[in-house]
Formats: structure tokens, sequence, C-alpha cells
């Protein structure tokens, strides 16, 4: 019976029993064995691309090559990561006995890696294969057992993958598909899982982080970013214009890392508005879905004075617009700025220096992804690093960020933890410290205090951490001089 076809009943507790035993059996296995099946299912996943790019393509709405190569492709390249580095990162640690506290003399320590045991995955519509993909394989690598829900109308490429990974040897018990209606994940929340992995808009964040806060459940949360994209003074712009409306019509706009706000050097602005018009003039435009209150937010802001630099603007009920727009002298109080709308649309400003540019990057609540550009990537990527969105590409867009080795993550109202990458593996498990001393060693904790304790330990604390050698060196002659307290009780 496939995994899809199964959702234990809620009236029983055998299934949820069962699940909770394959888990404790596949978490036993050595990380080599769990890596098999993912081996195994990279083949599989190859053999079945045209099927599953199929699949991705009508989910997205959007050409099967564009779903190979933005879901397939990084899924692929993840297994491989995996199936490379994942033994060595969730290998045992243990410290050096250099650098151990001298009041810890006999004890030895070691970190180990282990598995939440019960992680639900909350998949997105607008990557279905490659986000939850990754983060599935991540989890069941660790040693989990995964509950995943897909997004509403977003299943049939997770269907697949679950049939691809019985296939390569995964027990059906170890990947269970709940419902689709995200109203009935809170129940899971509070009563099955151990760990939350969400990607999604800030609504769906907010409600589930509620429910994780009242069941005490930890939780990675990926959520919506409205993109920095920073154009400096010796820019590219043909180069810059390119990846613009690239990243503004991949996936329809429906991409969490999009461009949303652009930031250009004055030095530089009126060839970009101009690159922008000659690139969007040689194109042909595609229509896209937008909701309502983006509508009219853009009716709003034509209104009150903006201008397009590129694109096109037909208002209309049903909400169907050409695209990308780009839009200049929005006001700084519209949505367009500072809201998630998963549209492609971006506002254009002119900057006059850097500072500004960061500065004005610095007021948006979100940060997730930002681009900069600048003929000298050195300086970009200075430039970068002052930014606050925590992944950040130099002369190119989104594209980089799929490289598995890399994590991902947002900050402020784009969430928190990582997906993806060493970090993003590590997030999937918990670590569990084992400190052990010798049966027969001395526990010097355990002697009775002495009337000198404090002038003991306040020299100790000298010594070892003190400034001025010839302190230390005062304190090296008390405690040499001064009889243990073993001694003074014989």
């Amino acid at each position: 019976m496939l995994a899809s076809d199964r959702l234990p009943a809620e009236n029983g507790g055998e299934s949820w029993t069962g699940i909770r035993e394959a888990q404790e059996q596949w978490a036993a296995l050595p990380v080599l064995s769990r890596l098999r099946v993912v081996r195994k299912f990279r083949s599989l996943l190859v053999r079945h691309s045209t099927g599953l790019a199929a699949s991705c393509a009508q989910v997205r709405d959007v050409e099967p090559a564009e779903a190979l190569t933005s879901e397939l492709l990084p899924l692929a390249e993840a297994c491989r990561f995996l199936e490379t580095q994942a033994a060595d990162i969730l290998a045992t640690r243990f410290p050096s006995l250099a650098g151990r506290p001298l009041w810890l003399g006999g004890v030895r320590s070691e970190v180990r890696r282990a598995p939440y045991g019960l992680v639900l995955i909350l998949a997105p519509s607008n990557y279905p294969l490659f986000l939850a993909g990754v983060q599935l394989l991540h989890a069941l690598v660790a040693g989990n057992a995964v509950l995943i829900k897909p997004a509403p109308g977003a299943a049939d490429p997770l269907i697949t993958v679950a049939k691809l990974l019985e296939t390569a040897g995964l027990q059906a018990r170890l990947l269970t598909f709940l419902p689709e209606d995200p109203a009935k994940v809170h129940d899971f929340i509070r009563d099955r899982v151990d760990k939350v992995v969400l990607t999604g808009g800030t609504a769906a964040g907010q409600a589930v982080l509620q429910t994780c806060g009242e069941a005490i459940i930890p939780a990675t949360v990926e959520l919506s970013g409205v993109d920095a994209f920073h154009v400096l003074a010796d820019a590219d712009t043909g180069r810059a214009a390119d990846l613009l409306l690239y990243g503004l019509g991949l996936n329809r706009g429906r991409t969490c890392i999009a461009p949303r706000r652009v930031f250009v050097h004055q030095a530089v602005a009126p060839a970009m508005r101009q690159a922008l018009k000659d690139r969007f003039r040689s194109r042909r435009a595609a229509t896209t879905d937008i909701s309502t209150w983006v509508r009219e937010a853009v009716s709003s802001a034509l209104n009150e004075g903006a201008s397009i630099v590129a694109g096109a603007w037909s208002d209309n009920e049903e909400g169907l617009f050409r695209y990308p727009l780009i839009l200049e002298g929005v006001a700084a109080s519209s949505r367009l700025r500072n809201g998630d709308h998963f549209g492609p649309i971006a506002v254009f400003d002119e900057v006059s220096n850097e500072e500004e540019a960061i500065r004005l990057d610095r007021l948006c609540p979100f940060a997730l992804g930002a681009a900069v550009f600048s003929r000298n990537a050195a300086h970009g990527a200075a430039f970068g690093a002052r930014l606050p969105a925590p992944n950040v590409t130099v002369n190119d867009l989104i594209v980089p960020t799929a490289d598995p080795r890399l994590p991902f993550g947002g900050r402020k109202r784009s969430g928190f933890g990582v997906t993806r990458g060493p970090e993003g593996l590590l997030e999937m498990t918990v670590p569990r410290v084992i400190s052990r001393r010798p049966a027969n060693s001395r526990l010097p904790h355990l002697d009775v205090p002495g009337q000198d304790d404090e002038e003991r330990f306040r020299h100790l604390l000298n010594l070892l951490h003190g400034d001025g050698f010839f302190s230390r060196l005062g304190s090296l002659k008390f405690l040499v001089s001064k009889p243990s307290r073993k001694k003074n009780q014989a």
C-alpha cells in the first residue's frame, strides 16, 4: 500500500504506533544504509523525469522544461549532496581533550545527532517537488519519519516521489500524506508531531506558529520575501535588466525570492530604465493572475502618480494582467513595498548613493533574498554583506540559491531556521550529549565544603582566566602551598 493512500485512523493508536516503531527502526540503521535509498531514488528520479516534469508543470502552469531545470535538476543535486556529505555531517563529534575544562578531569564527552522522530512538512505549491522534496530527503536521511501535507492541488508530484522512494526501499510507514485541507493540520501539530517545517506565506506561517507555540513544538519556517534588487553605480545595466525580467517572469512571478524592490544608483538609473523598456518590447508578455489587493494597490499607485517603467497594466475584475510590471514613484506606505504579494511586480527607486539604498532596504519588514549588481564583484559582495537578507547573490539572481551545499532561510517576517545545506540537515536533528566518567573516578564536587574553599576557587579562577602574569603566578603559588581538602579531611 502506498504511503499516499494511508492516513492512520484517529480513533485507534495502532497505525500511529506502527509509524513510531518504523521510525525507531529506521533511525537505528547506519546513515550509509539510509543513504542507499537516496542513491536508488536518484536513479529512479532520472528514469521518471519526463512524467514528473509534466506533473510539476501542470501544477505550476509552466512549460515542462522550466520544471526540469527548476525542480528535478536541483532535487537530483540535493540527493548527490546527501550521498556524499550526510554521513560526515551527522557523525558523532568528540570534543578535544585539549580544550576540556580543568575541573572536568576524567570526563569524556560526545555529541550525537538524534532525529526528532516525526517531522511534519507543510509543502508549497509554487515549487512542489524541489522545496518539499529536499526537506523530505533531509528528514529521512536524518532518521525521521515524515508526515507531509501538500498544498491544495499540488499533491501529484509528491505522490510520485513517495512511490519512487518505496521502490528504492523506503518502508511505507515512514512517509504518510495528510489531507490537503490546511485547517486539519493544527490537530496533527498538537497531538502527533515532533517538529514542523513550513514553506508558505505570512498568514499561513502565523497560524502554524501559533499552534506550535501552544504545543511547544519546534518549527523551521520559510515565509515570503519582498526581495531587494540593488543596481550600483558601476553596474552592467543590461545584465541587471535581463535578470530583473527573468526573476519577475520565472514561474509567472510565483517565486519567494523574486525581485520586488529595485534600488538603482542615480548614475545608471536612466540607462537602467531604457534597458528595461527595450527588453520588455522585445519579449512576448505572458498573462498571469494576481490577488484582489495587489490589483487594487497597483491601480491606487497609478492613480496617485506612479508611472510604469516597463510592462503594461490593464485593470480588470478577473485579476489578469500582462507581466512583468515595474512601477516608479510608488508611495512609501504602499503594500507593494512591504507586502508579500507574490506577483511579478517590482517597485523602482532611484537612489543617490549606497547608504540611501541600504537605508531604504532596511525599512522592509521582510528579509529573505537580495541581489547586487556591480562590475566589481568584491565590492558587490561587501555591499551585500550589509543588507538584512541572509541570501545574497552578486551579478546573478535566484539560481545560485539552489546549490544543495548552501543553507536557505529567512529573517524578520520571512521566517527563521534554514533548510538545505549541512545546516538544513542538522535542523532535522537534535544534539544528544553524552558525558561519561570511569566508574571508580573521584568526584571532587561531592567533597564536604571547607572553610578555605572560597579563597581557593577565587585563586583557581584567576589562574585560569585572570590578567597579568605575576597575578596568575601568585595564584599558582597559593594553590600549590595550600593543602587539598582531601588532605585536610585526612
